[in-house]
């Protein structure tokens, strides 16, 4: 990772000892050297520069190195850089405190003997790449507490937007039934309904990124997926796209809907950025990181490791390091897009437990690379559970062949979610009643079940504003009445409850907005 050229500045008036200490330089790898023959000449050369040392002669006309090291103790962007002063003169220990003084860190005496150099400054150049990476990787941290802090709120706002999201669904279906298909009404509303289901894509692009919702994994072949994402998204471009998979690739658990999201970011930003055509290779290797590895922020392990490398323009070195910050793009104003794609990815693969990260040098092309955990051992997989789209016509009361209507209690704390649900539920065949939070739903509860009237089902919001959510109340409703049937409802749909609520005690899960034809599926199938 941090194969950073390291830049070594050489000052001195006389250019045939420039050249020798070039020439005994010459062996260190990933080094630049730059030299300037006065110390004016030397100064200009730091400011535009970073250098991790500077080897400075002290006797040189106009000004010398004293001079030079004192006015670079003045200057902010020159003031920590390490001098080296080399001399043939003066060794008195006068003018070696004189140095000191000024700044260098260490003397050397001409004839300079080419060992000790070459150890002096290694140990220099070693400082500088551990000072850089500390401050890539402070500056990964800090940018990690930053996504992490808007993905809480952006959750918040997922969950807020999801609640009016059923509530305009809800409505927009009833009105779509009581205009009949023929009307021109319903193809308004149908219309509506497709504004309403992008918005609800928006939702689920906050909540994949937000804090709240961990994903739903199961095993899966890292080829499988990048060969499916690649020609769909790719078809018919004028981007060529070259897969290099290593043999015996190891699998991963990921979620697919998510992992799938992220290579489709990546292909579709490597496809903008080659507006003219060009080739994107995507290779997958194993690797293992481990303590002597040059990826100081991905964690000891087995991983595989996805790479997207496109030889498009590059990205500028003044904004690779915002990339992957929320609703910053590189893209012209008005292009299509929020600014989220890679701040969705990053989050993803975070929560997988791999990271994700870019290089690019101008005129190059652009690198993206994807570490996902390996795994062993025995192949399982593991569904999600909650919404699914169903397809045809919206069930109605004789769809559901009931024998009798049920009835059900609901506790959601939105009085628009439960009106438009408990409207809903009524045009499906069932009687529904409501209860604002937890206890007025166990009180209602209770009372059912001592009339000798108990409810055949509850449908529980998982998160009910300054009160117990569905998790607890569930647990008191079965302490009164353990064969209730149950349903959990939430705006996070990613919530781990949804995704596992049978461990949970619910019967069956259902994310907002819904539909009313899952609606009609995950009620009936509690019966």
């Amino acid at each position: 990772m941090f194969d950073v050229k390291a830049k070594i500045l050489l000052v001195d008036d006389r250019p045939e000892n420039l050249h020798a200490m070039r020439i005994t330089l010459k062996p260190l790898e990933d080094v630049e050297i730059y030299t300037a023959q006065s110390g004016n000449e030397g100064l200009a050369l730091m400011t535009e520069h970073d250098f991790a040392v500077v080897l400075m002669d002290v006797q040189m006309p106009e000004m010398d190195g004293f001079e030079t090291a004192a006015l670079m103790q003045n200057l902010k962007t020159t003031r920590n850089i390490p001098i080296i002063f080399v001399t043939a003169i003066s060794k008195d220990e006068e003018h070696v405190f004189k140095g000191y003084q000024a700044g260098a860190v260490d003397y050397l005496f001409k004839p300079l003997n080419h060992d000790i150099l070459m150890s002096k400054v290694k140990v220099f150049l070693k400082l500088y790449r551990q000072r850089i990476e500390c401050e890539w990787m402070q500056a990964e941290i800090q940018k990690n507490k930053n996504i992490e802090a808007l993905g809480v709120l952006a959750g918040g706002i997922a969950h807020d937007f999801n609640n009016l999201l059923t509530t305009i669904f809800g409505y927009i279906e009833l009105a779509q039934l009581l205009s009949g298909k023929e009307s021109k009404i319903y193809q308004k509303l149908a219309e509506a309904i497709k504004a309403a289901k992008r918005a609800r894509l928006l939702t689920q692009q906050l909540l994949t990124f937000s804090k709240g919702g961990g994903p739903v994994k199961e095993r899966a072949d890292i080829a499988d997926l990048l060969a499916d994402t690649s020609s769909l998204l790719l078809s018919g471009s004028n981007v060529k796209v070259h897969l290099d998979i290593a043999d015996g690739l190891g699998e991963v658990e990921v979620d697919k809907g998510q992992i799938n999201q992220v290579f489709q970011n990546l292909l579709l930003n490597a496809k903008d950025a080659m507006v003219n055509g060009g080739n994107l290779t995507i290779t997958a290797r194993n690797v293992t990181i481990d303590g002597n590895s040059q990826e100081p922020m991905v964690a000891d392990g087995k991983y595989v490791q996805v790479t997207f490398r496109d030889d498009g323009p590059g990205i500028d070195p003044a904004i690779i390091g915002r990339i992957f910050d929320p609703y910053f793009s590189s893209k012209a104003k008005g292009a299509s897009g929020q600014g989220l794609g890679l701040t969705i990815s990053h989050s993803i693969v975070k929560k997988h437990g791999g990271y994700i990260r870019a290089e690019s040098t101008p005129g190059h092309g652009a690198t993206f690379q994807v570490f996902l955990p390996r795994v062993t051992g025995p192949r399982g997989e593991r569904l999600a559970a909650g919404e699914q789209e169903g397809g045809g016509a919206v069930a109605g009361p004789a769809a559901l062949d009931l024998k009798e209507s049920k009835r059900l209690l609901v506790m959601e704390d939105e009085e628009s979610v439960a009106t438009a649900l408990c409207e809903l539920l009524g045009y499906l065949g069932y009687r529904a009643e409501v209860a604002g939070d937890g206890c007025k739903a166990l009180s209602m509860f209770q009372a059912a079940v001592e009339r000798g009237e108990p409810y055949d089902g509850v449908i529980l919001d998982l998160t009910i504003r300054g009160g117990e959510g569905g998790e607890k109340v569930l647990a008191k409703l079965r302490a009164v009445d353990s064969r209730i049937k149950a349903l959990v409802a939430s705006g996070y749909a990613e919530n781990h409850i949804m995704s596992n609520y049978q461990e949970y005690g619910f019967d069956g899960a259902i994310g907002k907005p819904f539909t009313l034809n899952s609606l009609a599926r995950e009620v009936k199938n509690l019966f």
